[in-house]
């Protein structure tokens, strides 16, 4: 038995091993002194081990049998010889009378706008529905007609005993049934619809009333020099604006903000 000895016990062993001379050996260890680190390397002492062999474990060779079976050679395959085959030309689809290649002929142009009436139709009806029910709810009875209706757009009238509490503050009632109409258009499978809701005149006065609002907004801007910004409007409040001053001189337009909170400001050139 042999003494042997390092900084830790792997390194003592490590040591055992490579001095026997067989690494695959399976050691008999006895510690005579496990060491110690020490502070800060004051005191240290190293481990201490005797070690003597015990089992040799041998690296085992592949052996062969006594009476080798010779192993046939695998014999691929030849691939079947392929016939080759034919390839069909596409066949040449007759085009509609008057439609070049990629659009659609008039007569589909005509029965998809035909089908696009149909449904704004429909909804538009189930529309007049719900906005009487909507108003109902609000303890307004409202009677609902539809003025027109075309593929995307349709026109609503709204007839009651109390046209302002129809139309609301600044039209703000009435402009948010316009959204909610909208998106009701949209869940029944009209997209992109542009909804137009009246009562008694309204949408003609106001637009009477944007146009000298912004007759008077140019007024202030040029005798200012400063921007002027206008309350929250509709969408098509805001266009009929841009189109009133598109041609000024003096003043430009633009609008700001997000809606429905969106306003146009008029501007100095």
């Amino acid at each position: 038995m042999s003494e042997y000895q390092g900084k830790t016990y792997q390194d003592a062993v490590l040591k055992a091993q490579q001095d026997l001379n067989k690494p695959q050996a399976e050691l008999t260890i006895t510690v005579v002194d496990p060491g110690r680190r020490g502070l800060f390397g004051l005191g240290a002492r190293p481990v201490k081990i005797e070690a003597v062999v015990k089992k040799v474990v041998e690296p085992a060779t592949p052996t062969l049998s006594s009476s080798p079976e010779e192993v046939a050679p695998v014999q691929q395959e030849e691939p079947a010889e392929q016939t080759p085959q034919l390839i069909e030309e596409p066949v040449a689809t007759e085009q509609p009378e008057g439609a070049p290649d990629g659009q659609l002929s008039p007569a589909e142009i005509a029965a998809r706008h035909e089908q696009n009436l149909h449904r704004m139709s429909a909804a538009a009806t189930k529309l007049v529905d719900y906005l009487e029910q909507a108003y109902r709810a609000l303890g307004v009875d409202v009677s609902a007609t539809v003025q027109s209706s075309g593929a995307k757009d349709v026109t609503i009238e709204l007839n009651a005993p109390t046209p302002g509490r129809v139309i609301g503050y600044h039209g703000r009632r009435i402009n948010a049934f316009e959204v909610l109409s909208v998106v009701f258009l949209n869940y029944q499978g009209v997209k992109d619809a542009q909804v137009t809701l009246d009562s008694e005149g309204y949408r003609a006065k106001r637009a009477q009333t944007i146009t000298r609002i912004g007759e008077r907004a140019v007024t202030d801007v040029i005798a200012s020099g400063q921007a002027v910004f206008l309350d929250p409007m509709p969408a098509r409040e805001r266009k009929l604006l841009h189109k009133q001053l598109e041609d000024n001189l003096n003043v430009k337009t633009y609008s700001q903000g997000r809606e429905p909170f969106r306003s146009v400001v008029i501007a100095p050139k």
